[in-house]
């Protein structure tokens, strides 16, 4: 594992980078697919807790990517689990085969559970926490350098047969702003957020405790997280998880109304491979165009201008995302699509 973790923090006044706000419009869309750099570099929780305040250059060039993996984003109703978190408008979907249920608002960013399925032999199992009663909050919108935020938690978790109760605690606190340099690119317009995060759980009359402490960088600029750093305890040992954006999509919708309304529907969907499917939504402007992307995030194929009937000819089968863009090649829409 490498430690190569460069951060310095620039003296001066604060008026020459303008203090970024973060919003609905920087979360992750339906239909997005994210394509992270997984790396192994230790969390070095001392430097990253010094590096805080107003214009920050935060320079993480040297993380070691160790694989490229995928978050996609559904609608939690399309989800086997959809009747345990009725209340979620999205869920992310990890390589891992972990579904984070989310509820988000104009006011904030909640979970209502998770559900993880734990590999083996048939039946796979289903490990699901359950919070819709008392969601846990992530953070507050709109945040920005100086706020922070506090919340209790519970709910039940079930295992196969085992089941039990969980209650927690989180804090967080929005500390720092300025310059983010990765790998992939250099990025502006860039808060970080912190917190601690503890969870017990309770089975039988015993209690295990696990931990989280996590470092995240988002940009006004752009939806997802540039950037997640975290230290896990279960009360044995810790871990550490380090991945980046390496294609982060530009901001979208102000709300969720209105990314409702900007989402648009294909028929048929799924789609077997060759057929055509249709583009369902009234009013396209004239000059808009559709680009197919796979899981990767890599551009497969683009439409002509207004397109409405799009072809499958000679494409994978899989997961994509199509787009709708504009004269100026802004993201307008998007929606998933399967070809099988």
């Amino acid at each position: 594992m490498n430690r190569i973790f460069t951060l310095f923090l620039i003296a001066g006044p604060t008026s020459v980078l303008a203090q970024p706000v973060i919003d609905v419009p920087n979360i992750p869309l339906v239909g997005d697919i994210t394509t992270i750099g997984l790396c192994d570099d230790i969390v070095d929780a001392p430097s990253l807790n010094a590096a805080t305040g107003a214009m920050v250059t935060w320079d993480f060039s040297g993380l070691n990517e160790t694989s490229e993996e995928q978050f996609t984003f559904v609608d939690p109703a399309t989800t086997p689990w959809a009747a345990n978190f009725p209340n979620s408008n999205l869920c992310g979907v990890s390589w891992d085969d972990a579904y984070s249920y989310y509820i988000v608002g104009s006011g904030a960013l909640r979970t209502e559970g998770n559900a993880l399925i734990i590999p083996g032999t048939p039946p796979e199992d289903t490990l699901k926490i359950l919070l819709a009663s008392d969601p846990e909050l992530i953070i507050e919108l709109p945040y920005t350098f100086g706020d922070g935020s506090s919340d209790t938690f519970s709910g039940t978790f079930q295992a196969g047969i085992f089941a039990g109760t969980v209650d927690g605690t989180i804090e967080q606190s929005v500390d720092g702003y300025g310059t983010l340099i990765l790998p992939n690119a250099t990025y502006t317009n860039v808060v970080r957020y912190h917190f601690n995060r503890v969870q017990v759980n309770t089975m039988f009359g015993n209690t295990a405790t696990q931990t989280k402490e996590q470092w995240a960088w988002v940009s006004a600029d752009h939806r997802f997280w540039l950037l997640l750093m975290e230290i896990n305890g279960d009360g044995f040992g810790t871990s550490d998880l380090v991945w980046y954006d390496k294609d982060p999509a530009p901001a979208g919708p102000s709300s969720i109304a209105e990314t409702n309304s900007t989402n648009f529907q294909v028929h048929p969907n799924p789609v077997a491979i060759g057929s055509p499917i249709t583009i369902q939504r009234a009013g396209i402007p004239f000059g808009t165009r559709a680009e197919l992307t796979d899981a990767t995030g890599r551009l497969v194929r683009t439409y002509g201008s207004v397109a409405t009937t799009l072809a499958t000819d000679g494409l994978m089968a899989g997961a994509y995302v199509l787009r709708l863009t504009d004269t100026n090649g802004t993201t307008m829409a998007t929606t998933r699509v399967i070809l099988r």
